[in-house]
């Protein structure tokens, strides 16, 4: 039995979301790429500090690890920013994967520091290669409707793995064994082997496909990821991708490196860049490196158990954010997320710098603004920074594209989102192209409608019956 087209009115409501249970399902699968950065993250922050650990590596510097970790995954985005036309998101996935189970082969089985090095370096490439294709493939499958809560899910999965590492580290802290960091390096086998086996199974995206010249498989990819049995929506959608992609192409034929930095594009690449520059500038790494810090100064109980409520309540907001990032604009969202978080940031500076040393007030302050600003970061600014991160970049080049500082590095982050980030949500990624060649102000892209020659595609529009045909109508309330 064919699917009913979505309404307006169903797209505002839940019933909508239920419809594409298959794409969450397998959105929420392909997001466990992120659930390895996540868990490395903490675990290996807790298990450098084994008995285990040090009897064989001695005081390993963890900036020394972390800095060989973000080297190589900055290396990773160059060699797909050269590379990245010729190899797919599913393919991506799949040297990720390849790379992650070698370097946690050399890190469990290395008794050199030099060694474990190394496998930290691949760990970073598995990690680049993660990040940036496991974004490609939600957004490039998700409708626009529903593509910023379903990155959001990068997010949740993040913070996750960041859950389990502690739990882990926790588990293994009393053995006095190598297995007491192995077991932890271990427990990272189980993300690029699923990966593996579940990539078999999904198709490329269908605007792969439709780079490929596939139309059919491209229809074929759009039943597969969504359930649609419409064959003439299927078609619809088809078309306008391909036409895109066709305008795409003869533009592509005169692309070069520059041209990131040139005319509309530079605009693109600028915001795109901040983007990424803003998941630091909120200070998630900073709360993330200090909160046990936090929680041991506050004495108010295990540091163990608060770093694990806060990730717990951390995981809460994760999950609103898939409703909120689906009803309320990207702008709007990470304005106040953002001046929400600076105020949470300048809280804690103000109360540990008025409070005598060794406060205990100041520190459930601490305790207590830390938690809030994770959650805060949960349901607004990771997810909204994330969806951004994917539907800003050219289509063309998509692929190779301390708390007073944070609280005022907050603060800029809404400012700059007020004048500069345009709203996203419900546009297609064939419609964005367009906004942008037209150079609007930031402020104008949710409401404009005049004028657009792509239609909306993934279902955002209105389809009504004109004689048997379908046709698509302007949604002029875009709200």
């Amino acid at each position: 039995m064919a699917q009913a087209p979505l309404t307006q009115k169903e797209l505002h409501s839940i019933r909508s979301l239920y419809r594409e249970k298959r794409l969450l399902a397998i959105c929420f699968f392909i997001a466990l790429a992120q659930f390895q950065y996540g868990y490395d993250s903490a675990a290996v922050s807790g298990f450098q500090s084994m008995p285990g650990f040090l009897s064989v590596f001695g005081y390993a510097d963890v900036r020394e690890l972390l800095a060989w970790l973000n080297l190589s995954h900055w290396l990773a985005c160059i060699v797909i920013f050269k590379f990245g036309a010729f190899i797919s998101a599913r393919q991506g996935l799949w040297i990720a994967s390849a790379i992650g189970v070698v370097s946690v082969v050399l890190q469990i089985s290395s008794t050199h520091i030099a060694a474990l090095y190394v496998g930290r370096v691949l760990l970073g490439f598995s990690n680049g290669f993660y990040a940036t294709y496991s974004a490609v493939y939600i957004g490039e499958s998700t409708p626009a409707y529903l593509r910023g809560a379903a990155i959001g899910l990068i997010v949740l999965q993040i913070n996750l793995g960041a859950l389990i590492g502690i739990v882990v580290d926790n588990a293994t802290q009393t053995r006095i064994s190598r297995l007491s960091y192995q077991i932890p390096l271990a427990v990272m086998f189980i993300i690029p082997v699923l990966m593996s086996v579940g990539l078999i199974f999904l198709p490329e995206t269908p605007r792969y496909y439709i780079s490929k010249d596939q139309d059919d498989k491209a229809a074929a990819a759009i039943r597969k990821l969504r359930g649609v049995t419409d064959e003439a929506q299927i078609s619809e959608d088809v078309a306008i991708m391909k036409n895109a992609w066709l305008e795409e192409t003869e533009m592509r034929s005169k692309t070069h490196l520059m041209d990131a930095f040139r005319g509309t594009d530079l605009r693109r690449t600028l915001l795109s860049v901040a983007t990424a520059v803003a998941q630091a500038a909120t200070g998630i790494y900073f709360i993330a490196a200090f909160s046990v810090y936090f929680f041991v100064q506050a004495r108010i109980g295990s540091p163990f158990m608060w770093v694990t409520v806060s990730i717990a309540i951390a995981l809460t907001g994760n999950m609103l954010s898939f409703p909120v990032v689906r009803f309320f604009d990207r702008r709007h969202l990470l304005i106040v997320s953002s001046a929400l978080n600076a105020a949470a940031m300048l809280g804690m500076a103000v109360a540990y710098n008025v409070s005598p040393l060794g406060s205990h007030t100041a520190g459930k302050v601490l305790v207590g603004l830390s938690i809030v600003f994770t959650w805060v970061y949960g349901i607004g600014q990771g997810p909204v920074l994330w969806a951004l991160q994917t539907e800003i970049p050219a289509q063309r080049l998509r692929a190779q594209t301390y708390c007073y500082i944070w609280a005022g590095s907050n603060l800029i982050l809404a400012i700059f989102t007020f004048f500069f980030v345009p709203e996203t949500r419900g546009r297609s990624l064939e419609q964005l192209d367009e906004l942008f060649e037209k150079r609007l102000p930031a402020w104008k892209f949710r409401a404009y409608v005049k004028d657009l020659q792509q239609a909306d595609t993934d279902d955002f529009a209105v389809r009504k019956e004109t004689k048997g045909e379908i046709t698509v109508a302007q949604v002029e309330d875009r709200g």
